[in-house]
This record gives C-alpha cells, structure tokens and sequence, in this order.
C-alpha cells in the first residue's frame, strides 16, 4: 500500500495519533510555521489556526508545498477563520472538539485525492494566476492550425529562470516560489495585451505572441529586460531575476508539434545555460 506523508502543525496530539495509527498515512510534525522548510514533502498539511491568521498560514503553506492538501482545524467560534480559509484554497475545514473519533483520518484522504484530482483538472497555475501548460496548450495548438489556414508564422517567447533548482535546494522551496512570482508580475508588465504567457514548467514560462508577432519579441524582450530593472530597483537590492531567454518560430511551411516546439526551446535554454551564457538581457 502506497503511504502519504501528512504534515502536522499545532493538532492536538489524541488527533495526531488517529493519524500515526492509519495504515495509509505516514506522520511528520513541525512544532510551527517557521519550520516547514526542513520538513519532507507532504501529500496533505494539517494545521491549527490557533497563533497567525488564515490567509498567512495558507500562504505559507501553499508556497512550500504546492501540491499538497490542506486540512485546517480551528477552535469553537472561529467560524470566520475557517470560512477565510476554504476561500483561500484550503480543502476541509474542522473545529477541534467536534471531530468524531475516526473522522481526521478519512477527511485528510480525501483532500488528498481532491487535491489531486483538482491538480489533473487545473488549467491555471496557483502560484502565478498564469495559464499552467494544460491551459495553455489547446490555445496555442488552436492557434498553430489558424497559422496553417493562413500561411502566417507563429512565435513563441520562452523564458527561464536561471539557478532555480539550485536556489530552491540552497534557500528552499518557498525562495523559490517568491522569484518565479516575480517573474510572473515582469512578464505580464512586458508582454502586450494580446499576447498570451503561461507557466510551462517550475522555472518555465512561454508567451505566446499573437497578430503581427514575427519581430515582436524584440519589443517584449526589450520591455521584459526594463520591467525587470524597475522591479529590482524597487526592492533595493543587487539584481537577483536573472533569466535566460529564447525564442521559436513555428512555420506552416515546415509544421511541427505543440510538443516538439517546447521540447526545441527547452533543449536550447539548458544548453545556453550550461555554456553560461545566460542573463537577464536578452
């Protein structure tokens, strides 16, 4: 039997020993918010809203763990709070002293396998409000078959954050969420309204250039390379939003996949990045 990890963060230990008793849950502990960073991933997070308000503890959460369900427990007459975070994105919401004996268990199994059929479901990316590649996908392909009928060209922008991984292994995961946020907030300033950016990958975005968009990835790129340095001059601090940039032309004279375009443009950015000839200009 396949075992989930669930994080728990301030539950009554007579719940937490319903949860260390089932057979498909394997149990961590963080003694606060401040400590997910060193903890394993999780399937599921169960947490007590007992010290910070809703909206900070799913944050938190979320920017650590992505993926995983979240169970909230909250005391008696803290019908706000756990109403903030069912909004907020949280999956099951129960208030301690009300959980029949057996109940913790099953509702955390459940949010795990709504949180995962919702992952497979997703169109849309959490972390940035962006098109994920489901999304964007059948946009993009219905847009190469307009390119087909019309004998137009199409181009695709691609840009990568550089050192994602290493920064997310070196200052964690949630480090690593606030730069691909960033990146995100440039790219919408850069791009123009028509155009359509997506979240490809982890430290992945595509746009999508739209109408007359063969030479237009000069003016985006020239538009992302100042959005970057407002926000960098913004926040005080030495320029950390490095990214490596690319671009890929789709042809009707010469058709290629939806596919075979992202995997081209990926093969190239890792390549440029290897011969370290990657930066935030373009």
């Amino acid at each position: 039997m396949t075992r989930d990890t669930v994080l728990l963060i301030g539950i009554d230990p007579a719940l937490a020993q319903e949860l260390s008793d089932d057979d498909g849950l394997t149990v961590e502990r963080a003694d606060d918010l401040a400590d997910l960073a060193v903890q394993p991933e999780a399937a599921a997070v169960v947490v007590g809203l007992q010290d910070h308000p809703p909206l900070e503890v799913l944050g938190t959460i979320r920017a650590r763990f992505p993926d995983a369900a979240i169970v909230v427990l909250t005391r008696p007459g803290q019908d706000t709070d756990a109403t903030v975070a069912l909004h907020a994105g949280a999956e099951d919401a129960l208030v301690e002293g009300s959980v029949p004996a057996g109940l913790l268990p099953r509702a955390v199994r459940y949010a795990v396998a709504r949180r995962r059929i919702h992952r497979e479901l997703a169109t849309q990316d959490e972390l940035t409000g962006l098109p994920n590649l489901r999304g964007f996908a059948p946009i993009a392909e219905h847009q190469l078959r307009m390119a087909d009928r019309a004998k137009t060209q199409v181009v695709f922008l691609f840009v990568r954050l550089d050192r994602y991984q290493e920064i997310e292994a070196a200052e964690g995961q949630e480090r690593a969420a606030g730069l691909a946020r960033e990146a995100a907030e440039v790219l919408l300033q850069a791009v123009r309204e028509s155009d359509v950016p997506a979240r490809v990958g982890p430290d992945t975005f595509c746009v999508l250039l739209t109408g007359d968009a063969v030479g237009a990835e000069t003016v985006v790129l020239s538009r992302l390379v100042e959005a970057i340095a407002v926000n960098d001059a913004r926040r005080n601090r030495p320029r950390e939003l490095a990214i490596s940039v690319g671009s890929a032309l789709y042809d009707p004279e010469h058709p290629t996949t939806l596919e075979q375009i992202l995997e081209t443009a990926g093969r190239r950015l890792t390549a440029q990045a290897t011969a370290g000839g990657s930066s935030d200009t373009p």
